[in-house]
């Protein structure tokens, strides 16, 4: 029989202070310490403030059909919180039409009309009942070449940063919204963004604070937090940690929210099956240029994509019109998310001009505007890349990790495509994970 004290005196680390690493302490029931590299807490779900504009660090909004991650986010939130009806909007050819496009395509050319409607009918027709080989084929098979040509492939090519080809579908769910024949026909006649589709039709956001409120509301709530503690090898036979400043720590159990492939490099030796799947993985880069403008309503959507491949951008938003609070008084503020990989490599300097020079061009910047503040953030690792390698090399590295007490989670712990309440779930298993470890050392 194990001495009384023996359950409580099992120690967890947790590396990482973004959303999962919040929830997974938020969840744990035994004693931990959390260590995050950064000097603030929160990750890519945080959000930061200059010349009094606050912006997420992308594009950040909320919903679930989960019960339990509907309930936590009300709860983290209480009264910061508001539900907004989706203003999504898509430009190409000169027009702004809603999202979803293949919905709503009134006022397009009518050549490309012609071409997307014949391209949808004929899938239609066509459709098998066998599963897509690539991303490329399942569009094709769901929309059709016409659609396929002047929206799906060239957005979708500039969101992920390869040739839709190049993905499996296995990440597919409902993420892109297909839709029928009569709601195709009807956003013909419809001159509004009525016909909304997908997922988040509706979504919350906080009141206050930008999403960071959400990550900060679980910090509040958390203890034993340590920032700007960058671990910089993990040495999983003694379980010590050893930090930047040469600092150490001990776990018995280690929760991790650090990219795969990092993670590898941080353990050192592995089995080669181990660092060949590590090597494998696939991500992307994403910019976010944000600007502050000194003209109130320069805007009043919530997003728009960019399927053109001369537009340097995927998608703007416009955080003022998310909350008030994200601008101040008589102003606007814009985002514009720009994906980096390497099939798509960019000139990272020049993105911020490149960006002002197109907003000018395309009219939602005028010449005249002063510009309050411009600033380029970099996510890197941003999307897990879903090609064919990914389901085995992820399957082979969290085998692994398992074996030495370490708990993956988050999206680049999971490696995969994560919206912000499955993160949360993710950090809840991990620490679901740690109490049955726990009980069973308590036998």
């Amino acid at each position: 029989m194990k001495p009384d004290n023996y359950f409580m005196s099992l120690q967890t680390v947790i590396l990482g202070g973004g959303l999962a690493g919040l929830s997974a302490a938020y969840h744990l029931r035994t004693p931990y310490t959390l260590f995050e590299a950064r000097s603030q807490f929160g990750g890519i779900a945080g959000s930061f403030t200059v010349d009094g504009f606050t912006f997420d660090h992308a594009i950040h909004i909320l919903f679930t059909r989960d019960p339990y991650a509907s309930e936590f986010i009300r709860t983290i939130l209480a009264d910061n919180f508001e539900v907004r009806e989706r203003s999504s909007w898509l430009y190409s050819y000169g027009t702004m039409t809603p999202y979803p496009y293949q919905a709503n395509m009134r006022g397009l050319p009518r050549k490309v009309i012609a071409e997307n409607l014949i391209g949808l009918a004929r899938a239609r027709i066509q459709r098998r009942s066998t599963r897509s080989a690539n991303f490329e084929e399942w569009i094709l098979a769901n929309f059709g070449a016409g659609i396929a040509k002047h929206c799906m492939l060239p957005l979708n090519e500039k969101v992920w940063g390869v040739h839709p080809r190049s993905m499996s579908t296995d990440w597919m769910d409902d993420r892109v919204p297909r839709t029928k024949l009569r709601d195709v026909l009807a956003g013909l006649r419809r001159n509004d963004d009525r016909g909304r589709f997908g997922t988040n039709g509706t979504f919350w956001y906080p009141k206050r604070g930008g999403m960071g409120a959400l990550t900060e509301g679980i910090r509040r709530q958390v203890q034993n937090l340590h920032s700007a503690t960058r671990c910089v090898r993990i040495d999983a036979t003694s379980r010590t940690l050893t930090f930047a400043d040469g600092s150490t720590a001990s776990y018995d159990v280690l929760i991790t929210s650090i990219p795969l492939h990092r993670l590898i490099d941080l353990l050192g030796e592995v089995p080669q099956s181990v660092f060949t799947a590590a090597r494998s993985l696939k991500w992307n880069t994403v910019h976010t240029v944000v600007l502050g403008i000194d003209r109130p309503n320069i805007s009043n959507k919530h997003w728009i994509y960019f399927p053109e491949r001369e537009v340097l951008f995927q998608r703007i938003s416009f955080p003022m019109n998310f909350a008030d609070d994200l601008a101040p008084s008589g102003t606007s503020s814009i985002m514009a998310e720009i994906t980096d990989s390497s099939d798509r490599p960019l000139e990272r300097d020049s993105l911020t001009d490149r960006t002002i020079e197109q907003l000018r061009r395309i009219g939602i910047v005028r010449s005249d505007d002063r510009i309050l503040t411009r600033h380029c953030v970099t996510i890197e690792p941003a999307y897990v890349i879903y090609d064919w390698a990914r389901p085995q090399a992820a399957r082979i590295i969290h085998e692994y990790l398992h074996g030495l007490g370490i708990i993956p989670c988050g999206r680049f712990g999971d490696w995969e495509y994560l919206n912000m309440d499955q993160t949360i779930l993710s950090g809840r298993r991990a620490a679901e994970t740690v109490h049955r470890v726990h009980s069973e050392h308590v036998v």
